[in-house]
């Protein structure tokens, strides 16, 4: 398969992962982050992911993940509900705060109260992620799906420090994101840091 990147984006991580773990290989097109005219004329839209799989143009890193590696989504009912349900809070609710401070980062108007509302959030729902960590190995269960695939790569900035990545939304979740007091979330990124990657 091909996959069309930005370099560091999180949402192509996921991708990375999900296809190290299916051990599918990948031949990355690297995109400029500000000229996405490739990417449009390929699938009529500008956000990365964007893959050819079997000849098919899949948008959307999710609905490659799934593509990819079905598997990462639990067998049973339950189970699966359980990770959808998971996936629409990380991306309806978790992803408003930072949605919040990187309108102030382009430059939106956005006063120092709703920005302090919104630190606030950010840090409390890493004490939810600590819990959910408890007495497990991964977000779900003991292994691995696609709420850990889903969620790392944002998470990482806790205490990622990767050379290069001087994105400013990076920076400013390296600013806002902690494992101070969180074990259990700081081995799970150090785990999550060693999968391998496509």
């Amino acid at each position: 398969m091909r996959a069309w990147r930005i370099p560091y984006s999180t949402n192509c991580e996921r991708v990375a992962l999900a296809a190290g773990r299916a051990g599918t290989a990948i031949d990355w097109v690297d995109v400029d982050l500000v000229d996405r005219t490739s990417v449009h004329e390929l699938s009529g839209q500008g956000r990365v992911p964007v893959a050819e799989i079997d000849g098919e143009i899949v948008v959307g890193s999710l609905a490659i993940v799934a593509r990819i590696d079905d598997s990462l989504w639990p067998a049973e009912p339950a189970g699966r509900a359980q990770a959808d349900v998971f996936l629409e809070w990380l991306d309806r609710v978790w992803m408003h705060p930072l949605g919040v401070v990187f309108a102030r980062i382009l430059g939106s108007k956005v006063d120092d109260e709703r920005l302090e509302r919104a630190a606030a959030r950010i840090d409390r729902h890493q004490d939810w992620f600590e819990s959910l960590l408890d007495e497990r190995d991964h977000l779900l269960r003991d292994e691995l799906t696609v709420a850990d695939v889903a969620a790392y790569p944002f998470l990482k900035y806790a205490t990622d420090s990767t050379p290069g990545d001087d994105y400013p939304i990076h920076e400013e979740m390296r600013r806002l994101l902690s494992v101070d007091g969180r074990p259990r979330l700081a081995a799970w990124i150090d785990r999550m840091a060693r999968l391998p990657r496509a």
